[in-house]
């Protein structure tokens, strides 16, 4: 007995992230997929969504190891969970292909690196974090919206959001010290999804920056920072409502979740 429960459990885990959706969604029945879902903003993203009765595709490095996620995805049948790293561009191609006729109406590349503080300050500046950042930061985002942007073309909503930073901002750089590579990544990200939206606009696709303020979660907690911040779920109910009235006449500005403009 103690034989078969272990096989079933096995099985299980090697199901997870291996399955598409069952059925086509219905019509008014839109789909998101999200990155770095197993925790933090990513996971409260899912909540939010499946909450809402969207089909989800939650990709996250390790689904075997995120409990939280197969938690929420044992309470809402409409999440799927799929094996995904956003620097590992031949997995992001063969997603994207499995899900060929699968429209996607929202992308949110949530999936991102913060950076211990020491590694990003002069003195200790540690360049081969900055290339890891650049990869799950920068490079990870346009390489997702570029494999996904038929799906989201063929979607009723059309959107693609990626998560910046205020730390981004230049003019709002003397707040606070360090942290460069992120910032560096983030403000490389910001004008790789403003290009991006130039070329996207022909095929009727939204693509924005949004900003999830400072939120409490293990990423900003293993950074050093010790100051006020948001939850995960507050952070999103925020973000969300932001990308619930983007249109093609969005005029592209960084918005924070709690509505004001970000300078860049």
């Amino acid at each position: 007995m103690r034989r078969l429960s272990m096989t079933v459990v096995l099985l299980a885990l090697m199901t997870v992230g291996s399955g598409l959706f069952a059925a086509p969604p219905a019509p008014g029945q839109p789909t998101v997929l999200i990155t770095g879902s197993n925790r933090g903003i990513g996971l409260a993203f899912v909540a939010h969504y499946a909450q809402a009765g969207w089909n989800v595709i939650a990709t996250c490095r390790d689904p075997a190891s995120a409990d939280e996620l197969r938690s929420l995805q044992a309470a809402h049948p409409k999440v799927v969970i799929e094996a995904l790293d956003v620097t590992d561009h031949a997995r992001i191609d063969a997603l994207a292909d499995s899900y060929r006729d699968w429209p996607i109406d929202l992308l949110v590349n949530n999936a991102g690196m913060l950076g211990a503080l020491p590694a990003q300050t002069v003195g200790g500046l540690d360049f081969a974090l900055f290339e890891q950042m650049m990869a799950v930061n920068a490079y990870g985002p346009l390489k997702m919206s570029e494999a996904f942007a038929d799906h989201v073309a063929a979607s009723d909503q059309k959107k693609i959001v990626a998560l910046t930073s205020g730390l981004s901002s230049i003019s709002m750089t003397v707040k606070m010290p360090g942290f460069y590579y992120y910032r560096m990544s983030k403000a490389a990200l910001n004008m790789g999804m403003r290009g991006l939206r130039t070329d996207m606009r022909s095929r009727g696709i939204v693509v924005a920056l949004i900003a999830p303020g400072m939120v409490d979660t293990r990423l900003l907690y293993d950074s050093g920072w010790r100051g006020k911040s948001l939850t995960p779920a507050q952070s999103v109910t925020g973000m969300a409502a932001h990308i619930a009235t983007l249109t093609a006449e969005d005029p592209g500005e960084i918005v924070n979740t709690d509505g004001k403009i970000i300078p860049w």
